[in-house]
């Protein structure tokens, strides 16, 4: 195997391993979350989305989520009668529409995360205090080098 392949390998690898801890952990406690604030995972996962990549399409919302465009678009309208997602002519071609979290979704989407990062929170209370160390050190590592890369990538 080449190099490049063996690193291909390990990287896949370590997505693979980190979406089965994200159902172990995060997608586990989504629903019980949800419930207790009110809001459906769906609708947690599509203002997820939304801050992730403002100002998508509800087309290219819906390929990353994996769902219709017309099943999403029903969710849509809900989320912008509610206040917490706004519809906005697209700056580079105003016969398009793009979405974006309003004010409101911002701080929805932030009540939920601050709860979630509670949930992480207690979780980490039971790791090992040299695997806890040595995962946030690993974890600080990462997220740099991938940001650098995302950087690079978007220009």
């Amino acid at each position: 195997m080449t190099d490049a392949r063996q690193d291909a390998h390990r990287l896949m690898e370590l997505i693979n391993t980190l979406s089965l801890f994200t159902r172990k952990t995060m997608v586990a406690w989504l629903p019980e979350l949800a419930e207790e604030l009110g809001v459906t995972v769906e609708r947690f996962i599509t203002m997820f989305e939304l801050d992730l990549e403002p100002d998508s399409s509800l087309k290219y919302l819906a390929e990353r989520l994996v769902v219709s465009p017309s099943a999403l678009s029903v969710m849509i309208n809900s989320m912008v009668e509610q206040g917490t997602v706004a519809r906005i002519p697209d700056t580079r071609d105003r016969r398009r529409v793009v979405l974006r979290l309003t004010d409101q979704g911002q701080q929805e989407l932030q009540t939920i995360e601050d709860e979630l990062t509670v949930r992480y929170a207690a979780y980490l209370d039971g790791v090992d205090g040299d695997d806890r160390r040595e995962l946030i050190s690993h974890t600080e590592a990462l997220l740099a080098v991938v940001n650098r890369i995302l950087a690079r990538r978007s220009q």
